[in-house]
């Protein structure tokens, strides 16, 4: 079987899936982000067996921004490249255990506490803004991968960090790091249907 998820012209995250490795995909397409999520960016995907799928990204639900003028002054649509000052980015990620069916059901949890980042997200490199700092912080580089086991790591690079974390009336000036983080599945279903459900991550001393 086979995946393929985008950012949709609605700025949610899309599933399209094929189950002959690729030579043919369902015409119908699947929105899979909540719609009170309605700004998206970066969706990475990743499965295990048949029907068992996890994906992130980072995704805004500052729905009253909507309209607004963005960072060109036009009425804001959700595009994450012209997010006005007040939007604020958070990473998510969405599990299935049975996407292949005809009607999947998704799990979706915001698992970042504080934002990944304040404002606009440069998607264009040739139109990147300095907004305090380069909007092209966070570059392009979020993944997600699952071990041996079926366990889901999602590594993302963090542009709010420090005093923009613990402050809530930070800026996009604010929201200029790049620290590289990753957030992994502590218990849950594994992605492999023979493991069951994954046992709480420990990891020893020295590690």
């Amino acid at each position: 079987n086979a995946y393929h998820i985008w950012t949709g012209a609605d700025e949610g995250v899309y599933l399209s899936r094929s189950t002959d490795s690729g030579e043919t995909w369902e015409q119908t397409s699947i929105r899979l982000s909540p719609s009170q999520v309605i700004s998206t960016v970066f969706p990475q995907i990743d499965a295990g067996d048949p029907g068992r799928i996890a994906i992130t990204y980072l995704g805004s639900e500052n729905a009253s921004a909507l309209n607004t003028s963005d960072i060109d002054g036009e009425p804001w649509d959700g595009n994450a490249h012209y997010a006005p000052a007040n939007v604020s980015y958070y990473l998510y990620i969405t599990y299935s255990l049975n996407a292949l069916d005809p009607e999947p059901v998704f799990h979706t949890v915001r698992v970042s506490p504080d934002p990944v980042q304040v404002g606009s997200i440069c998607l264009n490199s040739g139109d990147c803004r300095d907004i305090g700092g380069s909007n092209r912080n966070l570059l392009d580089f979020n993944d997600l991968h699952i071990d041996r086991e079926g366990r889901v790591y999602v590594a993302f690079a963090d542009g709010c960090t420090d005093t923009c974390a613990s402050n809530s009336n930070s800026t996009p000036e604010d929201s200029r790091s790049r620290l590289g983080s990753v957030y992994y599945l502590g218990s849950g279903p594994s992605l492999f249907e023979s493991v069951g459900e994954l046992a709480a991550f420990e990891i020893e001393d020295g590690e």
